[in-house]
């Protein structure tokens, strides 16, 4: 059985301030690096085999410590960046909220990216884990997006740029495998954090 373990990365100055960041590259403030090390502490019970990350530093950054403790290998892979959030990048949601736009639902984030692209790449990183990874532990470090739309993807909910998850910085997910259907054990875990 797979053991896939979903970790949004540790906070940011904008995550604190309640800012998109999509694909800019803000690193963690100091309240993420002690995340960052709750999480090795944790994680060093569940004996990962293998860590992959987005390539992105707040994502990065928080894998290496986990990795550290656990002693395994780090892969950067593109297809767990977050969002690309085009030119919300960097706004408020009462910003975004406050600018022009049409009214439907779910608005196309100008310069951004849609949600069947993000799908069509975490599905293609979800194909290439149960590849290789059978019968091991995994864990995923990335963005709240992100995540949102993989565990989508296992569940076979429709294609959504919101979906119904939420993902605390420095939470956990855990999803099994079982060779015919994903199972969820654990949706946005703090209880490791002080």
């Amino acid at each position: 059985m797979l053991r896939l373990y979903l970790v949004r990365h540790g906070q940011t100055a904008f995550n604190a301030e309640g800012r998109v960041q999509g694909w800019l590259d803000v690193p963690l403030d100091e309240v993420g690096l002690a995340q960052a090390q709750q999480l090795a502490q944790y994680f060093c019970a569940q004996r990962p085999q293998i860590i992959y990350t987005s390539p992105l530093s707040r994502a990065a950054h928080t894998a290496r410590v986990i990795a550290a403790a656990c002693q395994c290998d780090v892969i950067p892979d593109e297809r767990l960046r977050e969002y690309h959030m085009g030119d919300w990048s960097g706004l408020t949601r009462e910003e975004i909220l406050a600018l022009p736009r049409p009214g439907d639902d779910e608005p196309q984030i100008p310069n951004g990216e849609g949600a069947r692209d993000v799908h069509t790449r975490v599905t293609a990183w979800l194909s290439d884990v149960l590849a290789r990874h059978a019968e091991q532990a995994v864990l995923a470090v990335s963005h709240g997006g992100t995540l949102g739309a993989l565990l989508a993807a296992m569940l076979g909910l429709p294609i959504a740029r919101r979906q119904p998850f939420t993902f605390g910085n420095a939470s956990v997910t855990e999803v099994h495998y079982d060779g015919q259907r994903w199972r969820l054990h654990v949706l946005n875990s703090r209880c490791h954090l002080d």
